[in-house]
């Protein structure tokens, strides 16, 4: 059975945040969040091997591959895509629905549980757990470089054309040049295909849609045990399904939060890099398919 795939632009104030949807509209919905700086096309590879019984909506969220940015000239903040969150809720009026999230979507997704527990049915985080925190002693330089740097991209934005690349080069940036180390070409070329428009009157010419602020993201800046204590009082209640990779930073740096963590958590590493889900898609579907099908869950 071949999915039926379709495109949406989902209106919002600010413009429009593009959608990507997978399967029947009548069956189970599964938002589908990406990471930092990706774009909905990084779910292409691991849909492709999830049962064709849910009705996933794969988001470019906004700044990101083919949706509008927020408005210019202010730093972006991560609660700012809480609205987004809610705005596709409204738009394809669901009630409840699945959040599968990788990284940053992820850590999104799971403030979004904490916030609205009636509407998350499940969540499902790819190298995934909280927003980055601060400790307290970092907190007046740490808030001083977002600001600061903030002010250098505005300028470069004011000063300076994007660059602009071949295809073969545009490929090679998404393959290589990554903060959490190299994907492969295919899992590369999926994401590409959302990121990238062609330069008027260029030959052959390519630049990225990608919101340049999105790289000096402003999370809430509180410490871990302000987070731990907060997961305490407002935890996740619905079942979840943590898959780390064993390469990630977050097996090492996240122990206070995890054991806070009630039987409603389930937690599975696998072999790969924090792109692992896009990577290496066959690692990780069957864990999810599995968390999707099971219909008691022990909480």
């Amino acid at each position: 059975m071949e999915y039926s795939v379709t495109e949406i632009k989902v209106p919002v104030p600010w413009g429009h945040i593009a959608v990507k949807t997978w399967g029947n509209p009548d069956d189970p919905p599964i938002f589908c969040f990406h990471g930092i700086l990706d774009n909905a096309g990084a779910f292409d590879r691991l849909i492709a091997l999830l049962p064709k019984t849910f009705y996933y909506i794969a988001v470019d969220l906004p700044g990101h591959g083919r949706s509008s940015h927020f408005p210019a000239h202010l730093p972006v903040y991560t609660t700012n895509y809480i609205l987004a969150y809610k705005a596709l809720k409204e738009y394809f009026k669901l009630e409840k629905f699945t959040i599968m999230g990788h990284s940053y979507g992820g850590q999104i997704g799971f403030m979004y549980s904490q916030m609205y527990p009636q509407h998350v049915e499940r969540l499902v985080l790819l190298d995934a757990i909280i927003p980055i925190t601060v400790p307290t002693s970092w907190f007046i330089d740490h808030l001083k470089d977002k600001l600061e740097m903030h002010c250098e991209i505005e300028s470069k934005l004011a000063s300076r054309q994007p660059p602009t690349y071949t295809y073969a080069e545009a490929l090679n940036r998404v393959q290589f040049s990554r903060n959490w180390g190299t994907i492969c070409e295919d899992a590369a070329k999926c994401l590409l295909n959302r990121a990238i428009e062609p330069v008027g009157g260029s030959d052959g010419k390519f630049r990225f849609t990608i919101d340049q602020r999105l790289k000096n993201i402003i999370n809430p800046t509180v410490d871990l045990r302000y987070v731990v204590e907060a997961y305490k009082t407002s935890p996740v209640c619905c079942p979840t399904l943590i898959i780390l990779s064993k390469q990630s930073v977050l097996n090492k740096n996240f122990g206070r939060l995890t054991k806070s963590f009630g039987k409603n958590v389930v937690f599975k590493l696998v072999d790969g890099n924090h792109d692992v889900h896009n990577d290496k898609p066959e690692l990780v579907a069957p864990l999810v398919e599995k968390f999707l099908l099971c219909k008691r869950h022990k909480l």
